[in-house]
């Protein structure tokens, strides 16, 4: 009897690995891509000197002086609205995201994720012409999940 009992917590403590590392991604940014319109022809925007930073977590840039054609940025998972000021051309826009959000277990290894689902996306209009959201969903399948037009 003695030997099963040992033979089963041995069997136990060999399959039981808590220390696997997490294979999954847990965190799901807004990737973003800055495009415009010429002659009907969609080509993405060079934003030059762009800095982008949350309202409330202004003396945490995100970016600062950058030259890019996309962004990503994290949604808060404290809240159901989030708003990022973008500068770009010597001009401020703000963006407020609405969205739904949801704690899900990704895997044992891994532990709890926020998942977001943008309801709307509000936006100011000095340099931003319109938006376009093509997944609602935020996830790390997404390459995309926004399109901001400029003048």
């Amino acid at each position: 009897m003695r030997l099963f009992v040992f033979l089963i917590i041995i069997f136990g403590l060999t399959t039981c690995n808590i220390n696997r590392p997490c294979d999954e991604p847990t965190k799901f940014p807004v990737n973003t891509g800055f495009y415009n319109y010429n002659a009907e022809i969609l080509s993405d925007t060079l934003m030059e000197n762009l800095t982008l930073y949350g309202i409330g977590k202004e003396d945490s840039l995100l970016y600062q002086g950058i030259d890019t054609t996309q962004v990503n940025y994290r949604l808060n998972p404290f809240a159901d609205s989030t708003k990022i000021v973008i500068l770009a051309f010597s001009k401020a826009d703000t963006l407020t995201f609405i969205y739904n959000r949801h704690l899900e277990l990704v895997s044992p290894e891994c532990s709890f994720a926020m998942f977001f689902d943008i309801h709307t996306i509000h936006t100011t209009s000095n340099f931003i012409d319109s938006l376009s959201i093509l997944d609602n969903t935020l996830n790390a399948d997404t390459k995309e999940h926004l399109r901001i037009f400029v003048r």
